[in-house]
């Protein structure tokens, strides 16, 4: 006959590490909001895919977005050149003619990334072993997926998250002069973990056409070849770096993102 457990008195079973997975759901949220709800908290904030974008750079934050949070299987649904002027998508996409065809396109790209998020989500499940020490630590359901602000709970996702989208930003507008852009591609190397293009800053002096257009803050048809620079150059380089980063370190405190990361 098994001996009653005296009270305050902890059993072998229960001082054994639990092993939990809070990351799978900060994940899994993180994904809901690409399809369905948004995140108005990150800059450029998401706009969910199903209520489609207000511009084009909205659209493009959106696509960089979503190579993050699906482990860059975003692209398994829509690829880059899907996110071209006048590909026939990317019109789609935007709020501007919000016509009945839109609509459904919208919707029917939401059901098609259910398969793409499910497969981020389980290579993701291999590296999401968090830990809770003892009782009386933290357990998995101390940790708000909605209030968790580094995608897959991993620092390292947020720091390549913020890099591309402050990359982003700042081929948008334009460079001021050719040190300003050089030392934009300089910087490349971290949002794209070390996958940037070979050779990328020789290719753009190299062109005049394309060199102009990253110069030229002020052209609107500039603009449009800076975003198509941004779609066919840079967006793959992002994926790759989706698909490669390990970031195997977790955050440490439930909800708000450890000190350590608050740069």
């Amino acid at each position: 006959m098994t001996e009653p457990v005296p009270e305050g008195v902890t059993t072998e079973s229960e001082s054994q590490p639990r092993t939990t997975r809070p990351a799978l759901d900060v994940l899994d949220r993180d994904q809901d909001r690409l399809l369905y709800d948004g995140d108005l908290r990150r800059e450029p904030p998401i706009q969910p895919l199903g209520d489609g974008f207000d511009n084009a750079f909205l659209a493009l934050s959106w696509y960089q977005a979503a190579g993050v949070r699906t482990l860059g299987h975003v692209e398994r649904v829509i690829e880059p050149p899907d996110m071209m002027p006048m590909s026939g998508l990317l019109e789609k996409l935007l709020t501007v003619d919000d016509d009945r065809q839109s609509v459904y396109v919208r919707r029917r790209l939401v059901e098609q990334l259910d398969d793409a998020c499910d497969l981020a989500y389980r290579q993701f499940r291999e590296r999401a072993g968090e830990r809770v020490e003892d009782a009386e630590g933290e357990t998995w359901s101390d940790v708000d997926p909605d209030e968790e602000s580094n995608p897959l709970m991993r620092p390292a996702f947020r720091q390549l998250d913020s890099g591309q989208a402050a990359a982003l930003i700042d081929l948008w507008s334009g460079f001021e002069d050719r040190e300003a852009l050089g030392r934009w591609v300089r910087k490349l190397s971290a949002p794209t973990n070390g996958e940037k293009p070979e050779g990328l800053l020789d290719e753009i002096v190299g062109s005049p056409p394309l060199l102009e257009a990253l110069l030229n803050q002020r052209d609107q048809e500039a603009k449009v070849t800076r975003y198509r620079f941004a779609v066919a150059v840079v967006m793959p380089s992002f994926l790759t770096a989706a698909r490669t980063l390990n970031g195997g370190e977790r955050t440490d405190s439930s909800g708000a993102t450890h000190g350590a990361w608050n740069s």
